[in-house]
């Protein structure tokens, strides 16, 4: 029976090592899964806005014409809305076709022919900016890995103040 005790303990520490081994191997195995499947933070940059994108925006634009220095009451704003195709290049530059209603008057560039370009910026966590003429911007978000952008636009010379968003086509 003693023979047995000390069989017995002597298998252990080589199953131990055995089990040991197989352990390590398989955690290595998850972390192996886990690294390659981890969602990352998704860091942005100019080319993350190329192609065409969906437009469409609403606001308030002043009804009397000038350059506000001062904001004016909301008593002399009127509804403004516009609808665009965007396409960006991918380098910071962008061009886009624009049709615009102003106080449910009539519809300015009915025939989509008018084209504006302007430039753009990104930062690494997906916040940028549009500069368009006249002084016109828009600080926008990236959304849904660079297929939407949030946006609020300004016109600090002409008092325009806009909300609205674009889809990747």
């Amino acid at each position: 029976m003693k023979n047995q005790n000390i069989m017995f303990t002597r298998s252990i520490p080589n199953m131990s090592k055995a089990r040991l081994f197989r352990s390590v191997l398989a955690l290595a195995g998850v972390a192996l899964i886990m690294q390659v499947s981890l969602p990352r933070a998704q860091a942005y940059d100019l080319s993350s806005l190329n192609g065409s994108y969906a437009d469409s925006f609403s606001g308030f634009a002043p009804v009397s014409p000038g350059s506000p220095r001062v904001p004016p009451p909301i008593s002399v704003y009127g509804p403004v809305d516009e609808a665009g195709l965007y396409t960006f290049d991918g380098a910071g530059g962008f061009t886009a076709r624009l049709v615009f209603n102003f106080g449910g008057g009539a519809i300015l560039n009915a025939s989509w022919s008018q084209n504006v370009t302007g430039t753009y910026t990104v930062n690494a966590n997906g916040t940028g900016t549009m500069t368009l003429p006249g002084d016109h911007r828009r600080h926008f978000v990236i959304g849904d890995g660079g297929r939407q952008l949030k946006y609020v636009g300004t016109d600090p010379t002409g008092g325009i103040v806009v909300g609205g968003s674009m889809v990747k086509q």
